[in-house]
């Protein structure tokens, strides 16, 4: 697991546990590093098909921070956590097909590391949306 990884699980973690303010930390340095690795390969190599991959990591590190700074912000709850749902869903539907070709072009050329990496990651979209949409709407009730 990457640190990137540990640090999005800790934020989850903390999210869980009713610690916005550390989650929102944990959150915001897994979308900072991840953000600067994608600048970088996109430097490196901008014709790597691979590079929508760390766009879809980088945004799902991005909805966690909302949600984090929704409860952290509770007067503001509901546009963040409007804004989550709403990248998550652009995320879907302009990178979901691309993903989803890249995880058949990877079955096809027998890549089984960028096969599973890209169905993973449309999966963890589809949860994450549904995650975002539940707090959405959890708190929409609340008001």
């Amino acid at each position: 697991m990457s640190e990137s990884d540990e640090k999005l699980q800790k934020g989850i973690i903390e999210l869980d546990k009713g610690n916005d303010k550390k989650a929102f930390s944990h959150f915001k340095e897994v979308f900072e590093s991840r953000k600067d690795r994608l600048i970088r390969k996109v430097q490196d190599n901008p014709k790597s098909p691979t590079l929508m991959l760390d766009a879809l990591y980088m945004i799902h590190a991005l909805v966690w921070l909302r949600v984090a700074e929704a409860g952290m912000r509770k007067d503001q709850g509901v546009e963040l956590l409007g804004k989550a749902v709403g990248t998550v869903e652009a995320a879907r539907t302009a990178l979901g097909p691309l993903v989803s070709g890249l995880a058949q072009w990877a079955q096809e050329k027998n890549i089984k590391v960028v096969h599973n990496k890209a169905l993973g990651l449309l999966a963890a979209t589809q949860d994450l949306e549904d995650m975002a949409r539940s707090a959405l709407d959890a708190r929409l009730r609340l008001k």
